[in-house]
């Protein structure tokens, strides 16, 4: 018995093949490897955690960790570079859905599991992909200068917020914020707007 397929009908059902995704995978393998992962501790980013990839000093890839309230993991938001998901739909001739699913996939299999040893953390999951139409240009980590006092600090962060003196100081003292990482907040957001 032979089967007679159209050659548009032999590329849909080609296209879905593990040696396609595993072209694909190569190329996220190869695109990230001299990349550099920047990580949102929880301790400054309200009890969440996130990564930013900087590639090529862009920032193409960012995920963002949600916890509860009860500390318990909820949800994980991928945000991609459009560019890189027009690149990869064109070379390798598949639709951006397709894309999209084999990047999550790639995502949960090889980068979080690097991720959650880093952080400490396991669960972690991905639930929701999207693009971002602009890049920004890589920030680095922001450092606490050495030297600096705590008055210092108190001094940038009302300068640099729309927060009063009283209120910096009730928010270190009462515990739900830490001063350096506080400051290490505003220090990432003043040199973001730059």
């Amino acid at each position: 018995m032979r089967i007679i397929i159209t050659e548009e009908q032999f590329n849909r059902f080609n296209r879905s093949s593990p040696a396609l995704q595993n072209g694909i995978n190569k190329y996220l393998n190869q695109y990230i490897k001299d990349g550099t992962r920047k990580i949102g501790k929880k301790s400054r980013n309200y009890g969440n955690l996130s990564e930013d990839w900087c590639i090529d000093g862009k920032n193409t890839i960012s995920v963002y960790y949600h916890f509860g309230v009860d500390g318990n993991f909820e949800s994980g938001y991928l945000i991609l570079d459009r560019e890189l998901v027009k690149t990869i739909s064109r070379l390798f001739s598949v639709k951006p859905t397709y894309v999209f699913h084999v990047i999550e996939e790639w995502y949960q299999d090889v980068m979080i599991p690097k991720f959650e040893q880093i952080v400490g953390e396991s669960g972690l999951y991905v639930d929701k992909i999207d693009t971002s139409e602009s890049t920004d240009d890589c920030v680095p980590e922001p450092e606490k200068p050495e030297g600096i006092t705590d008055d210092e600090m108190i001094d940038f962060i009302i300068k640099n917020t729309l927060y009063s003196k009283p209120e910096v100081l009730q928010k270190i003292e009462s515990g739900e914020r830490d001063l350096e990482d506080f400051y290490l907040d505003v220090v990432d957001v003043v040199n973001r707007r730059k």
